[in-house]
């Protein structure tokens, strides 16, 4: 069953959407709103208003899916091994200076599915 609501009713909802903390995804499931309707809806109004107007979705720390990447340097007994240091959510990847981008790269894509 399709629910309508008014440009008021979606004004309200939107207004109710800075108050909650979660996704967007999270936000729509619990208003039983599909989420290509809330952004169309979105952009409906805020189409000549400020942008200031509406809330902006404010990320939670857990949901990031920024990785911090730092070079390091480790000395043992051997040989000195400069590392790239990746810190995730889940934990920490460290993989030769050396190794080619293109490497580098597929394994990104691979620790961020």
């Amino acid at each position: 069953m399709e629910t309508y609501r008014t440009s008021a009713q979606w004004q309200q909802l939107f207004q109710q959407r800075s108050h909650f903390s979660g996704t967007n995804v999270e936000f729509c499931q619990h208003h039983n709103v599909s989420i290509t309707t809330y952004y169309k809806q979105r952009t409906l109004l805020t189409e000549g208003l400020p942008k200031t107007s509406l809330p902006t979705q404010t990320p939670s720390p857990t949901a990031s899916r920024f990785v911090q990447v730092k070079q390091t340097t480790e000395i043992s007994a051997q040989t000195h091994q400069n590392n790239i240091q990746f810190d995730t959510r889940t934990g920490q990847l460290n993989l030769p200076v050396d190794l080619a981008t293109a490497d580098i790269v597929a394994i990104i894509k691979g620790v961020a599915v």
